[in-house]
């Protein structure tokens, strides 16, 4: 859960309304996401959109998620709104602010906090949309992306936030002293965790699944079934080249082979997945919880209240569960196996 930031909204409002000539009337905080501020904005005429206010997603994302939904015709991707001037946000402050279009329904996250998931339809779907993504060719979108390296983003902020316990942070506030404490006794178990990473890592790069257009995070929160039961894809701060096995992990569990065996027949029987890399980005996933919360906890969060949220969020990483986490690459080893993808 996100704590709003203060910088005035009436002003961004009027902003928003002379870039995009429209009668936006209404701006409310909405509290999903980690790093960049959501807002619910209403129009005169009772039209909704979403409005994201970032520090870190470049334009050129931006307009892959464009170049998706557009050329690609791909209606699942949500897209960001052109300006009068064509451009995809606007600045504010020391943000950029991008406007979407607002998807009334519920995401599979909302879905879970009720006790009720996807149907195996809904699943399916999923897959497809997946493989209709990847199968888009990289030439078009290849100027303006990233290419995935088998290798921690943001090392450095991991080895700041493992260090910090053997320094003396001033100040200390109840969640930091508890942070550092938990660093400490766990520490050891956490370079298991990075070193266990950084061999899959070796791995996956002689194994080297080609690359695709990967959305990069889609998590239960960044799927949403509209009113109309239509399958939508949000959030793509993470797009980039990479191997299919980015995404797909974000399903991995027990009903995996509903999302994979759909997406094997819409790509064809030539492509190849490998366990190992799955097993990378179950471990990257645990390393960057870690790295992320313990960043802002230290460093940046100035906010009681989103301290207490970060704080209950990393209790799931902290220490991480390297048998879980091996488990959950074994599992896919299996479905692997039971989809006609055994490792030649």
């Amino acid at each position: 859960m996100k704590v709003d930031n203060v910088f005035d909204k009436t002003e961004l409002l009027q902003q928003l309304s002379a870039a995009y000539a429209l009668s936006l009337q209404s701006i409310t905080f909405f509290p999903e996401g980690e790093d960049s501020y959501g807002y619910i904005v209403a129009s005169e005429t009772g039209e909704k959109y979403f409005a994201k206010a970032s520090t870190s997603v470049p334009n050129s994302r931006l307009r892959v998620a464009s170049v998706l939904r557009h050329r690609c015709n791909i209606p699942s991707v949500v897209a960001p709104l052109a300006t009068q001037e064509g451009a995809l946000s606007v600045p504010w402050q020391e943000f950029r602010v991008s406007l979407f279009p607002f998807i009334e329904g519920k995401s599979r996250w909302d879905l879970w906090k009720v006790g009720k998931d996807f149907t195996d339809t809904e699943l399916s779907q999923t897959g497809a949309l997946l493989a209709t993504i990847h199968e888009c060719p990289t030439t078009i979108v290849s100027k303006n992306l990233t290419i995935a390296k088998y290798d921690l983003p943001l090392r450095h902020e991991l080895h700041t936030v493992l260090q910090a316990s053997a320094k003396q942070i001033p100040s200390q506030n109840q969640y930091q002293k508890r942070l550092l404490e938990a660093l400490t006794q766990h520490q050891s178990s956490i370079l298991e965790t990075l070193d266990r990473y950084d061999s899959l890592g070796r791995s996956a790069e002689v194994l080297q699944t080609s690359f695709v257009i990967t959305h990069g995070d889609p998590t239960p929160g960044n799927l949403i079934l509209d009113t109309e039961n239509r399958l939508h894809l949000i959030d793509w701060d993470g797009v980039c080249l990479g191997p299919p096995e980015k995404d797909l992990v974000s399903f991995t569990g027990e009903r995996f082979e509903v999302v994979l065996g759909r997406y094997l027949r819409e790509r064809g029987s030539e492509i190849s997945l490998h366990a190992d890399i799955f097993g990378f980005y179950i471990y990257e996933w645990t390393l960057n919880e870690i790295r992320d919360y313990g960043t802002k906890i230290l460093f940046k969060n100035k906010d009681a209240q989103q301290n207490e949220y970060d704080w209950e969020s990393l209790q799931d990483y902290l220490p991480p569960d390297q048998e879980l986490m091996e488990d959950g690459i074994a599992a896919v080893q299996s479905t692997l196996g039971r989809c006609g993808l055994l490792p030649k």
